[in-house]
């Protein structure tokens, strides 16, 4: 994957680091099937400690400005022993973790439940690493591993004194059985985890050198803007691309399933004007005459409906406020929020009958896989998906519907990568957060 850098500070360094950083697992566009097939021996599925002592900690929920992707991180290195200055995070692809049979579990990241629902397993993989380190060093010096410890990346034998890195030793701890119930440390032994420690991801937030997906350029790309039907349900009748395939830079003017449409250029803003002066036509369906006055009668009439859905009873509220002395009533009510992130949504897809590879920020790695493998129709072990870190989520980004555009569009442009990027209209006019159909195949809280 090669990029093509244009001549300003933020491309030019954009295009540096990936040039001079290629495909190693520590840049943010993930670790593929290949890469993982050649990667550096593994401790464990969550620890690849390379021979230089750099430590590559395996994430796979999202990072978006909340602080998951060091957090982790910190709980694995807690555990690990190793030293926080060595750590860089490596991205296991949702392929990948297929093809391992989900060796990584959910890659889900909503609700706040990055942390909570992994801490840990992902603290036992940690452990378990350190434990198949510190027995491969027990190994070469012929004692027995109890008489061994770990701390900031070094083994020491306490008897003799004897020292060793934990990259001297990688390579034979990988060839050892993974512990299963490895002992984790008390929580009031910490050093690394909870800790206020540097953040992984700043220094290349603040020189300019990170990634975002909408940053993606991918040599012969061209670019897509698309307007879906802008009532939810609706359907698009009908549309006339002869009025704008001879506009500057229009390239194809395609329909996208029996909902959107879409323009391919060669610039994003020349598909954005030519898609502004296209005439369409829809159906705009059932809810055409849904309102936020509805909206609000219909949340107002389910506070008293018999059949309304109560999350928490204790004790008996009617009866209580029916023969109370005194009543005091208020109406709080306020309309839908949009979850309005800085990055819009967008996805970057080349596609071709024998593979197709997809470059997005999402919340659930799998649940974008699920979409991709839907709408090209090929089977899971031929996509990639190349998640890249988000610009802010909020829930948003579980609901992975530009990828099934960017797909669609793309699969009509075989050969040809397209980026989609919605505009900022579009993103809020159908800003609809996750639903259940746009989670993937069910997923436990940890791995099988």
């Amino acid at each position: 994957m090669n990029f093509v850098p244009k001549m300003n500070r933020r491309s030019f360094v954009i295009g540096a680091a990936a040039a001079g950083g290629g495909l190693a697992l520590n840049v943010p566009f993930g670790m593929d099937a290949a890469q993982a097939e050649t990667a550096a021996a593994e401790q464990g599925i969550w620890v690849s400690v390379k021979p230089d002592d750099t430590v590559g900690i395996r994430i796979v929920r999202a990072e978006m400005g909340q602080g998951s992707q060091t957090g982790l991180a910190q709980l694995i290195a807690e555990e690990l022993d190793c030293d926080w200055s060595k750590v860089v995070a490596e991205y296991p692809s949702p392929t990948e973790n297929l093809k391992r049979k989900r060796a990584w579990g959910n890659y889900n990241s909503s609700g706040s439940r990055a942390i909570r629902e992994s801490n840990q397993y992902v603290r036992e993989g940690g452990a378990a690493a350190r434990m198949m380190l510190i027995q491969a060093a027990a190994n070469e010096w012929k004692v027995p591993a109890s008489e061994c410890s770990a701390a900031n990346s070094i083994i020491t034998h306490g008897p003799s004194g004897r020292k060793v890195s934990f990259g001297k030793v990688a390579d034979a701890a990988a060839k050892l059985p993974v512990p299963e119930k490895p002992k984790l440390k008390d929580p009031k032994d910490w050093k690394i985890a909870g800790k206020p420690l540097k953040r992984l991801d700043t220094p290349d937030k603040l020189t300019g050198k990170q990634m975002y997906s909408i940053d993606t350029k991918v040599p012969g790309m061209l670019n897509a803007a698309i307007k879906d039907c802008p009532v939810f349900g609706g359907k698009l009748k009908s549309f006339d691309a002869a009025k704008v395939e001879k506009m500057p830079g229009v390239k194809k003017v395609v329909k996208v399933d029996d909902k959107a449409v879409a323009v391919v250029a060669d610039t994003w803003w020349h598909a954005k004007k030519a898609l502004e002066a296209l005439p369409i036509e829809w159906d705009l369906g059932p809810n055409a005459k849904v309102s936020s006055e509805s909206i609000a009668k219909w949340l107002e009439e389910g506070l008293t409906a018999e059949t309304k859905l109560v999350g928490n009873k204790a004790g008996d509220a009617q009866s209580a406020i029916a023969g109370a002395a005194k009543k005091v009533e208020a109406v709080y009510a306020w309309p839908y929020q949009n979850h309005a992130c800085m990055e819009p949504m967008n996805a970057t897809v080349r596609y071709t009958p024998e593979k197709c590879e997809v470059w997005t920020s999402t919340q659930n790695g799998e649940a974008a896989l699920a979409a991709a493998i839907a709408a090209s129709g090929l089977p899971a072990e031929k996509h990639e998906i190349h998640r890249i870190l988000l610009g802010t989520g909020f829930g948003r980004r579980t609901r992975n519907e530009y990828v099934t555009e960017a797909v669609l569009i793309a699969k009509q442009m075989p050969g040809t990568p397209i980026k989609l990027l919605k505009s900022r209209e579009e993103d809020m006019t159908n800003g609809a957060c996750a639903s259940p159909a746009n989670r993937s195949w069910p997923m436990p809280d940890r791995p099988p």
